[in-house]
């Protein structure tokens, strides 16, 4: 089980390449749950990740970016993903507010076809719907790289929110189709464990990284350390 922990800074980039964090994914975290970075800020930290491989010859760092939580127009999705692929982003994360529109779907599906890796994210509450199983095949079935579900609402712990079966149940469905499946939304150190046997192939993290615990503000460099070897050990 790997670990991605999202960045809005280079300082940030340099303190989780430097812990080990091998999942590197550029969010800004001041507002909404997917917001998307500035170009600059993004072509400057993916710029630090480069350099860091470069340097330590470093294998298996995956550099994915969310791209908001909503988007206008078709031609605004599309911009905002082929901007990011080309300053190096290589994985986007895609809310289901976008993912789940079928306004949005042909340009997906195009973007998929070309061997774009997508991840589709879900809203806690589509792990309690019925027709989970189905949506999980249908997004296999056109490509997508990976799934994962993540919180809106960062003020409790996606444990808290979503019945522990469910979370297996999600895990055990994107694994069935060969998705790359991960978890996030609040989750602290003490979750790990928790969470570890359910063997998703990533945990997210943010805010139980952060002081407070609140996701706006910076990343704590004792608990990214411990969040790594934690991780070590378990797995």
């Amino acid at each position: 089980m790997q670990v991605l922990v999202s960045v809005n800074s280079v300082a940030e980039a340099q303190l989780v390449l430097s812990a080990g964090v091998p999942l590197i994914d550029l969010k800004d975290t001041s507002h909404g749950a997917l917001a998307a970075l500035t170009l600059d800020l993004s072509t400057a930290i993916v710029d630090t990740v480069h350099q860091y491989r470069q340097q330590s010859a470093a294998t298996g760092i995956v550099i994915s970016a969310t791209v908001g939580d909503h988007c206008e127009a078709v031609d605004e999705l599309m911009h905002m993903i082929t901007s990011r692929l080309q300053i190096g982003v290589e994985v986007i994360k895609l809310p289901e507010t976008i993912w789940a529109d079928p306004g949005y779907q042909p340009l997906i599906a195009t973007l998929l076809g070309q061997g774009l890796k997508l991840i589709a994210v879900l809203n806690p509450a589509s792990l309690l719907a019925d027709e989970l199983p189905a949506r999980v095949q249908w997004l296999a079935q056109q490509h997508y790289w990976g799934v994962m579900v993540d919180t809106t609402q960062k003020a409790k712990a996606l444990v808290d929110i979503v019945p522990f079966a469910a979370l297996a149940d999600f895990v055990q469905a994107a694994k069935s189709v060969q998705l790359f499946v991960g978890l996030a939304g609040g989750l602290s150190l003490a979750h790990i464990e928790l969470l570890a046997g359910l063997q998703p192939d990533y945990l997210g993290f943010r805010s139980g990284l952060c002081e407070g615990e609140q996701r706006a503000q910076a990343l704590l460099p004792e608990r990214v350390r411990e969040l790594i070897s934690r991780v070590s050990e378990i797995c």
